[in-house]
């Protein structure tokens, strides 16, 4: 089945302008095998799967939110993004005086993922949506891409046939295309896009900082970090990346390679290839089970724990990186302080490192973001330090607070490890989000 898909039967109706009235049609959207737009018409209490709106307002949305949709993640945790960011990554937002249904898209560099919630139960709006989707639903990013696409191309063939080829939907669409075909504007829009900006609004000194720093630690590392340092800020600038790559840290020599690690499928998700990780590092270490140490865990980067008990932690520091020199080593400067904090954290690094393959000038960086490379290196250093296996024996069907306590002690990890390797298993309930969202929204 098609992961995402978009329908429309056309019809013609209203006064509005050419382009509006052109493209009104009974409008589908699916997600895998939910309707996404299901809904109770007010007026003539009828329920349908189709929707009656015109599809112009969503093409043109979709063309100018083309680039942010593509590159720009989710904000790490915050109650609610900023109104920008929302305006880009909400369907609601091709409004045109249309009842959207309330759904966010938000890409982790390897798939468009969705969010949708029903309307709520009081809405006094004419179109009230039934359905919603309890986890988020992930669409490989090709084909999200295509199916946006042909969806442009859908509701401009229909323009063209109906005496209407120019319009700014059209104009629109030619520039994203000649972007798209000319890799220096591409890599151009995907900056800006990670940064925040829309196309031809980030200031030059941003762009001259990112492409400066993408020289320096590659495009791969400067996506994770951008969105950080971007125009989420009050004072949007790459300064900080810089100084604390040059800053002091604590130097490393890796004793692991990557070959034997790899993590077999690439089109798997992220904490599949990183669970399959770590199990492969494990089985290495000749500990398939048991907690690991802090000797034999920092050992893996040529580290001591008292090193990295005395490396400088800047207070307040948004990223932590690990930056190669020429002769293979590594200088970590970590974010984190407390013992158990700093365990997991030097997990993820092991994960990026492993993920990042044989380039042996390779970057390390951790954020708070949801990036497939975050993911990776969370799912990694979870199952690295608590395989679910072993927590699972020790819980012995106990998953209560103090149970789940006593078992972050044993194995040295987080509470919050702890609860999300059961959520994620299914052993426990999530904790829903705001009705389906990945955040709260305004009242």
């Amino acid at each position: 089945m098609t992961e995402l898909a978009f329908s429309c039967e056309w019809l013609t109706t209203g006064q509005d302008a050419p382009e509006l009235r052109e493209t009104v049609a009974q409008f589908t959207m699916r997600a895998g095998n939910l309707i996404l737009t299901r809904n109770e018409d007010a007026w003539s209490k009828t329920v349908r799967d189709s929707v009656l709106v015109s599809v112009y307002p969503l093409a043109i949305w979709l063309a100018a939110s083309w680039w942010r949709l593509n590159y720009e993640p989710l904000p790490k945790h915050i109650p609610i993004p900023s109104l920008d960011w929302r305006m880009a990554h909400e369907i609601g937002a091709a409004n045109h005086g249309y009842v959207w249904p309330h759904i966010v898209l938000a890409t982790d560099g390897e798939a468009m993922h969705m969010w949708a919630a029903p309307s709520a139960p009081d809405s006094r709006q004419s179109v009230k949506y039934l359905n919603g989707l309890s986890q988020p639903h992930a669409v490989k990013l090709d084909d999200f891409n295509h199916e946006a696409a042909r969806f442009i191309e859908l509701v401009l063939s229909r323009l063209h046939t109906t005496g209407y080829p120019d319009t700014d939907l059209a104009s629109l669409w030619r520039l994203i295309l000649e972007d798209r075909a000319d890799p220096e504007s591409a890599k151009l829009r995907r900056m800006e896009a990670q940064l925040g900006y829309d196309p031809d609004e980030c200031p030059d000194a941003i762009i001259a900082e990112a492409l400066a720093l993408e020289s320096r630690m590659g495009m791969s590392t400067l996506s994770e970090l951008a969105p950080v340092f971007g125009k989420c800020n009050a004072d949007p600038t790459l300064d900080e990346i810089s100084r604390l790559a040059n800053g002091n840290g604590v130097i490393g020599a890796p004793e692991i390679n990557h070959s034997p690690l790899d993590a077999a499928d690439p089109g798997a998700p992220p904490w599949s290839r990183a669970v399959r990780a770590a199990r492969n590092l494990r089985n290495m270490l000749g500990n398939r089970e048991s907690p690991i140490d802090d000797s034999t865990l920092y050992g893996l980067f040529g580290l001591t724990p008292q090193a990295v008990t005395n490396a400088p932690t800047p207070q307040r520091q948004k990223v932590g990186l690990a930056v190669p020199d020429k002769n293979g080593r590594l200088k970590f400067t970590p974010r984190k302080r407390h013992p158990i904090s700093q365990r997991f954290e030097f997990g993820r690094f092991l994960g990026d490192y492993i993920n990042s393959g044989s380039t042996p000038d390779n970057w390390l960086a951790s954020t708070d973001l949801v990036t497939a490379r975050q993911k990776f290196q969370r799912a990694f250093a979870s199952e690295l330090l608590c395989p679910i296996e072993s927590l699972i024996a020790y819980l012995n069907d106990d998953y209560s607070e103090s149970a789940i306590d006593d078992a972050a002690g044993h194995f040295r990890v987080s509470e919050q490890t702890i609860e999300w390797l059961l959520v994620n298993n299914g052993h426990i309930a999530s904790r829903a989000a705001d009705g389906g969202l990945p955040y709260r929204t305004a009242a």
